[in-house]
């Protein structure tokens, strides 16, 4: 008789082993989707914030009488990722917001206009293989100043 409850005994381990395996190859694939997802969600919006703060420098030198030049190369150094001049746009409008025509008329009370637009921005995971058209994401930030 005590054999047969030993028997048993190590026959309920083993199955009960098996049952942890077989649960852990069900959960891991999700568990491992999810932290893919956390990783790139973290990764956008790093760089979002990013460009949010680089906007607004760029927006600020503006305003006090810097010029474009200065202001690309300041948003170039406040991002710690490759931005491309031809995504920064730098606008001078009229107190009613339409665009002058003159682009260095730094006129008291005209608003300066910069925004930032990333069409390219890789995710860090390969998630983008798992849900159909997720490879790139595409980020926007602008920052508009009243010109002192």
């Amino acid at each position: 008789m005590k054999a047969v409850l030993t028997i048993k005994r190590k026959l309920g381990r083993c199955r009960q082993r098996g049952q942890s395996l077989v649960e852990f190859a069900l959960v891991a694939p999700i568990l491992i989707l999810l932290f893919m997802g956390m990783f790139d969600f973290g990764w956008i919006l790093h760089q979002q914030i990013q460009m949010d703060n680089a906007t607004r420098q760029g927006a600020r030198r503006g305003a006090v009488g810097e010029t474009n030049t200065v202001i690309i190369a300041k948003i170039m150094e406040s991002c710690t990722f490759p931005v491309n001049t031809e995504d920064i746009t730098i606008e001078i409008r009229d107190p009613a917001g339409n665009v002058l025509s003159d682009n260095n008329d730094r006129t008291p009370d005209n608003l300066i206009y910069v925004a930032i637009v990333r069409e390219d921005v890789q995710l860090i995971t390969p998630l983008g293989a798992f849900i159909e058209g997720l490879t790139t994401i595409n980020l926007h930030s602008e920052a508009e100043f009243m010109i002192e």
